[in-house]
């Protein structure tokens, strides 16, 4: 099978950032694919307001300044995105989406008509999966085409 276009999606702060550029320019190479390296910025919710029996009723409101707090920040992940991107995989386009990591991933995916998601996977065991979750299961259900896993002992193979 040969790809012809690539997806990294990475979070430009984990460990497996870089070797997941690594192995998805690698498979690019290979057969000439177009690589995009793709990040997601979580949405900042306006307000919210809730319950619990500990705290009664709470409401939280997002004030201007925790607004530019937030537009900052994503100008500084986008920021390492492509220098990131410029540095390790020379030729690719950086993409900067936004919302729910996996939902976003796997909806780019499917407009670029995407033919491989490469990804990082910290292999978790069942107890850190339930309580942290596992953003790479969720997009490996997700995704409208085939899904690379990144290891962190296959990215420790990686080197320039």
């Amino acid at each position: 099978m040969q790809f012809k276009s690539i997806i990294a999606a990475i979070d430009v702060d984990d460990d497996l950032a870089e070797g997941v550029i690594r192995a998805a320019d690698s498979l690019s190479k290979k057969d000439g694919a177009n690589l995009q390296v793709v990040s997601v910025w979580p949405v900042l919710a306006a307000s919210g307001s809730g319950f619990s029996a500990e705290l009664g009723g709470s409401s939280a409101v997002v004030t201007e300044a925790m607004m530019e707090q937030h537009r900052q920040g994503r100008r500084d992940h986008l920021a390492t995105l492509e220098e990131m991107t410029g540095r390790l995989a020379p030729g690719a386009s950086a993409v900067m989406l936004d919302g729910e990591p996996a939902d976003e991933v796997a909806d780019y995916a499917q407009k670029q008509g995407a033919e491989l998601i490469v990804t990082g996977s910290h292999q978790r065991k069942f107890w850190g999966s339930l309580f942290q979750g596992s953003a790479s299961l969720e997009l490996v259900r997700e995704a409208p085409c085939a899904v690379f896993l990144v290891t962190k002992a296959f990215a420790d193979t990686l080197t320039d």
